[in-house]
């Protein structure tokens, strides 16, 4: 804490820098990093305004500067409202003063404050450099984009799974974070290839996510079979474009109803040979679900 509050402004941010990259990861050491700085802070403020309290104020700023830090390593953030605020939190003039810039606690990362955005150029460079920082902040990119696919479509939550385990594997030092980076790197070739599979099936990201709801884990289809799943995943959804389109639908008993309907006589046009009547009615109670679950009936359909 000496060295970052009594530091000139850049080696300040490059000390600063080299605090995320110890603290960031793993997951245990920065939520116990975390709650010390909450700690500290409350014990800070409980002091004031005694004038006692004036000693402790830059080693706890400088607490709550490294923790901001860490926040704003974890997700996008707009720095224009505090940057100012945080570059005075460290400024040697002002011993004595209260902590003014926000005290949030928690892991959450919106709203935090990326301090590598507060001065040069050189100091995104340096944050870039160091392995830890790099790994979370990719980790963080990964995790958004595993979420968003499977939001989009039920049977990729397997790549939330399996970055779950991942993320583990790496907490419980198993992987270290070259092999970690390295595995995330690979996961994101693994989505970007997903995302890719709409296109080549020539199919619309939600034709596609009945498509699987109709043929994921079974029945196994061949290639005629697949073109006739297909053309009924297309024609459920143009069906449903109408009924979707009334407002709060899945309250609405009459609407419901006309949808669950419609589901069900367009798939009976599943080639019965693979859809026996047991998976037969397990692929529509599937369907159903995923259609009840979307948030906008726009979201249902085809694109354009």
């Amino acid at each position: 804490m000496d060295a970052i509050y009594k530091a000139e402004k850049l080696q300040r941010l490059a000390l600063i820098g080299q605090a995320v990259e110890i603290l960031i990861a793993p997951d245990d050491r920065r939520r116990g990093f975390f709650r010390m700085v909450s700690a500290a802070e409350r014990a800070y403020k409980a002091l004031l305004p005694d004038d006692r309290a004036a000693p402790y104020l830059k080693p706890v700023a400088a607490l709550h500067v490294i923790a901001e830090a860490v926040r704003g390593k974890l997700g996008p953030v707009d720095i224009s409202a505090f940057a100012a605020k945080i570059e005075a939190l460290l400024d040697e003039k002002i011993e004595g003063v209260a902590i003014s810039a926000p005290i949030i606690e928690g892991d959450a990362a919106g709203g935090r404050v990326d301090l590598s955005a507060i001065d040069f150029e050189k100091l995104a460079k340096l944050f870039a450099k160091q392995p830890r920082t790099a790994t979370e902040t990719l980790r963080q990119e990964v995790e958004e984009t595993a979420r968003k696919l499977a939001a989009q479509n039920p049977f990729r939550v397997q790549f939330v799974e399996k970055l779950e385990n991942l993320v583990e594997q790496y907490n419980l030092g198993k992987l270290d974070v070259q092999a970690f980076f390295e595995a995330l790197k690979a996961f994101i070739a693994a989505m970007d290839e997903e995302q890719r599979r709409a296109a080549r099936e020539s199919l619309t990201e939600d034709e596609l996510a009945v498509f699987d709801l109709l043929t994921q884990p079974e029945p196994k289809l061949t290639k005629a079979q697949e073109t006739a799943v297909k053309k009924v995943a297309r024609e459920l959804l143009e069906k449903l474009q109408e009924q979707l389109a009334i407002d709060d639908w899945q309250v609405k008993q009459q609407t419901r109803a006309a949808v669950q309907s419609t589901i069900r006589f367009t798939l009976d046009k599943l080639p019965e040979e693979p859809y026996p009547e047991a998976i037969w009615n397990g692929k529509v109670d599937a369907v159903w679900a995923f259609i009840f679950s979307r948030k906008s009936p726009r979201s249902v359909g085809r694109a354009g």
